[in-house]
């Protein structure tokens, strides 16, 4: 029975820690590159090689566990969905190409032989500049590549008018609060094996939000 709380309740735990954080920080962490969400994560692809042994007998532990986890993956396809349209539909705008090409040369007049993209190609900075846009991120920290162009430009009435409204009103709340009560559910179903069956409490490495 340990294996339950240490190879399958934490994990899950862990991940939707993750995603339910990355949501109230209204960070979605899409990434334009595969047109997924970083650190919110699937649940039902969750698991170590030895919660996978055991995924056969977890449903029927927990019957409305496998409703929870369809629920909580669902609401992260939606979120993919909304976010990989924006960045399709803002892709397809030559003001926005225009608009960061306008940006990048001038940042590069002030910052001679900066690279900006870092590992990506400089023809892609339009589509990081969206993925910061979808993201909502407002300041990078210092190691992104382009933390300096984005400190320069990102409040730019050229860039900001790319806002990509529909899909960043209240998507964090939205997201957070079912993953929330989620989680206090497995905290609470963890606890009560913890003390059926006298194993050691395994509290997994983040605690709260």
């Amino acid at each position: 029975m340990p294996v339950w709380v240490y190879d399958v309740l934490n994990v899950f735990m862990e991940s939707v820690r993750d995603g339910s954080g990355a949501a109230l920080a209204r960070n979605a962490t899409w990434r334009f590159y595969n047109q997924e969400l970083e650190h919110i994560r699937p649940l039902a692809a969750t698991s170590t090689e030895t919660a996978a042994i055991f995924s056969a007998t977890f449903s029927p532990l927990t019957p409305r566990l496998a409703e929870k986890i369809s629920a909580h993956d669902a609401l992260r396809a939606q979120l993919v969905k909304a976010a990989t349209d924006a960045y399709r539909d803002a892709l397809a705008s030559d003001a926005i190409h225009k608009a960061v090409d306008d940006a990048r040369r001038r940042f590069l007049e002030k910052v001679p032989g900066a690279i900006p993209t870092g590992s990506f190609a400089a023809e892609k900075h339009v589509d990081l500049v969206i993925e910061r846009l979808i993201n909502e991120i407002d300041e990078l920290p210092s190691h992104n590549t382009d933390a300096e162009f984005w400190r320069a430009h990102a409040r730019s009435s050229a860039l900001s008018a790319f806002h990509p409204c529909r899909w960043s009103s209240g998507h964090g709340p939205s997201f957070s609060h079912p993953t929330r009560q989620y989680l206090n559910g497995l905290e609470d179903f963890s606890y009560d094996l913890c003390q059926q069956y006298d194993i050691p409490a395994a509290p997994s490495s983040s605690v709260g939000y």
